[in-house]
């Protein structure tokens, strides 16, 4: 199977596979982009697992993978769950081949200077062993330049696994530079909005981006304008557009009007487009005004009546639930995590940001570290009376730091997308459109009571495989 496939243990896989016949294993991609390869056993008896193929033409990383014991399903907040169970999830890179009782994961990166063509390999499962035929298409992608996905993460939760002090010394900046290189191989990038005093270390990270979140001091009116105008020092020169959501996700009319009066401040010490964008995690209000220049909101997402665009206004959105969006959580379907490439692509969306990638204590909700590795609950609002939680909540990436198989399904629509913009950059726009809305009919504030997308890998490969096609004819490539 691919990236994008997740059951449960125990659980009979599908009979089709979008990349097995039965007798060969069948690889296509471009220059620049990471296939994964999910090897799922139906025995309960151990084998070693390797996948081969040429050095010069990609890179082969193996992977042990690891299960979460789901005891409580999801509640709906998040959409549909599958129930109990055990999970894979995590990640774990192995050198030789991968000791598998039921699953081994591979990633095939193929190389930017790869030569196009068709290339001969083998996959070998205990004692059987299957060819494999990879194609490669002489177009190169970049997942890791102008990330789509922004992915929150607090420092201090970094610091204390790993025993180092807080303090934005080199241990602690050297030890978050191996999490955000995680990030950005899978096209998503990590920042966290700091205030001014803590970023000079963690400017390396803001490299290839085209939008970072930074934070203002909220304690008084003169706080809040001072630290406007060291950003816009900061800032002076850069390509890149720094913004702020000084107020999370405003309900009530005052939090909304708490919301505009910083946004006024902003403003009034010289912040606001193009230089210090003023966000809020909410659709357009009247409340507003013109004081903000950026929402995240899936029901912005498109304009319409409730929701109107005004010139000059940026519109993105964050996380997902169905049927706007694929969830983040353990318990559901493999393809969520999938589909915001391909959303992002079919409404224009060019910024999704992701409320958490490494949430290692439930802080929002009172509580304290959790063992992401036995605890599938990592998000719980029972601990402040609240009624809802989600398994896997707010953790893309495991301590280490270990990629999880979300965090896999994610890249692959990322790289989905990129693939959708290059037929577009062929000229083949129309048919790069076609392609997105027959798999994603509807989403964001366009959706209905049900999701519209396909659940399967399989129908999602079967896309894919026509936007490469589509790809070869457009931009006359000849493999």
């Amino acid at each position: 199977m691919g990236d994008s496939y997740r059951a449960k243990e125990g659980e009979v896989p599908p009979r089709d596979s979008a990349l097995f016949d039965g007798e060969t294993l069948r690889l296509r991609g471009v220059r620049g982009e990471t296939l994964g390869v999910q090897v799922v056993l139906k025995g309960r008896e151990q084998h070693p697992v390797s996948l081969e193929l040429p050095a010069d033409v990609c890179s082969v990383e193996g992977f042990r993978v690891r299960s979460l014991e789901v005891r409580e399903p999801s509640t709906s907040m998040y959409g549909p769950s599958h129930g109990t169970g055990r999970y894979p999830d995590v990640l774990v890179p192995t050198k030789g081949p991968v000791p598998a009782l039921e699953r081994a994961f591979f990633d095939v990166a193929i190389r930017e200077k790869a030569p196009a063509g068709r290339f001969d390999g083998r996959i070998t499962i205990g004692p059987r062993s299957f060819p494999v035929r990879l194609r490669v298409d002489p177009i190169s992608i970049h997942p890791e330049l102008n990330p789509l996905v922004w992915v929150f993460y607090h420092p201090k939760e970094i610091a204390r696994l790993h025993h180092v002090a807080d303090d934005d010394g080199p241990q602690q900046i050297a030890i978050e530079n191996k999490y955000h290189e995680l990030f950005r191989r899978h096209g998503a990038y990590l920042a966290t909005d700091l205030g001014p005093e803590r970023f000079a270390p963690r400017r390396r990270f803001m490299h290839d981006v085209r939008y970072w979140p930074v934070s203002v001091d909220l304690s008084s009116d003169e706080k809040t304008a001072a630290d406007v105008r060291r950003w816009l020092s900061l800032f002076a020169g850069s390509t890149v557009q720094p913004f702020t959501i000084p107020v999370d996700e405003p309900k009530s009319e005052a939090q909304k009007r708490r919301a505009s009066h910083i946004a006024d401040v902003i403003g009034q010490a010289g912040g606001g487009a193009p230089r210090l964008l003023r966000a809020v995690t909410d659709a357009v209000s009247p409340i507003y005004g013109n004081l903000m220049e950026a929402f995240f909101s899936p029901k912005n997402i498109p304009a319409s009546a409730a929701y109107p665009h005004k010139k000059g206004q940026l519109f993105f959105t964050y996380n997902g639930r169905p049927p706007e969006a694929g969830s983040m959580i353990l318990d559901t379907d493999g393809t969520a995590l999938r589909t915001w490439g391909w959303i992002a692509y079919r409404y224009g969306v060019e910024l999704w940001y992701a409320w958490e990638g490494l949430y290692f204590s439930d802080r929002y909700n009172g509580g304290g570290p959790t063992d992401v590795f036995q605890q599938a609950v990592t998000f719980d609002e029972r601990r402040k009376g609240g009624e809802d939680f989600g398994n896997g909540d707010g953790v893309l990436a495991y301590p280490g730091p270990l990629p999880s198989l979300r965090l896999k399904a994610l890249r692959r629509g990322l790289q989905d997308r990129l693939l959708l913009l290059e037929l577009e950059r062929c000229g083949g726009g129309q048919e790069a459109r076609a392609i997105a809305e027959k798999i994603v009919p509807r989403a964001l504030g366009e959706a209905d009571s049900m999701p519209s997308w396909p659940t399967d890998e399989p129908s999602w490969e079967v896309a894919r495989e026509r936007l490469l096609d589509q790809i070869a004819w457009r931009c006359h490539v000849d493999s």
